[in-house]
């Protein structure tokens, strides 16, 4: 019954458009089988770079950044998204072991990286190629993950997007030039 209800109180601030806090009402993580949306609409934002990401001899991926500002700044609180279409099939474990990594790289905490994977093995899918996964973080920080363009969970823990999208535009980041391209910087 209180699954029900988290459903009911999400399905009702998207209809009214109400943010973060009805959201939490709902609950702090919500995997796909409990969310209902309206679908994921980047017109609002601008597209400020693309790129792709290659491994040896293979593409795996397109990623584009969007904001909306100008510019991206990391830690404002403008709603931004960044948005990967797969050429590969890669199944979730592998994504999931991948981001663990890149957040290790980045000094993060055993214990932040825990608390985050824990979600994201419960709302992210195996992906085929043409999947796009895009991660759309709210102006009150709370992270959305749609597949394709329907939403399929959400994190309330404004730490997460900030971290999740410093994989990809961190200064430390594994893929330089793949940052420079995301930041518009390769124009």
């Amino acid at each position: 019954m209180l699954r029900l209800i988290s459903v009911f109180i999400l399905w009702l601030c998207l209809q009214l458009g109400i943010s973060q806090s009805c959201f939490a009402a709902a609950s702090d993580t919500m995997p796909a089988d409990q969310v209902t949306d309206n679908g994921l609409n980047l017109q609002t934002l601008n597209l400020l770079g693309e790129g792709e990401m290659s491994y040896l001899f293979w593409t795996l991926y397109r990623a584009q950044l969007f904001s909306s500002t100008a510019s991206f700044i990391a830690d404002d609180n403008n709603p931004k998204a960044l948005r990967i279409e797969y050429y590969k099939h890669i199944d979730k474990q592998a994504l999931i072991e991948a981001t663990g990594e890149q957040w290790l790289h980045l000094g993060y905490s055993a214990s932040a990286i825990d608390t985050w994977l824990k979600p994201l093995n419960q709302i992210w899918p195996d992906v085929t190629p043409g999947d796009a996964l895009t991660l759309y973080v709210t102006q009150g920080g709370e992270s959305q993950f749609y597949l394709d363009d329907k939403l399929i969970g959400m994190i309330n823990d404004p730490a997460f997007g900030q971290a999740f999208l410093s994989i990809w535009l961190s200064k430390n980041t594994t893929e330089p030039q793949l940052r420079r391209q995301l930041l518009g910087e390769n124009r």
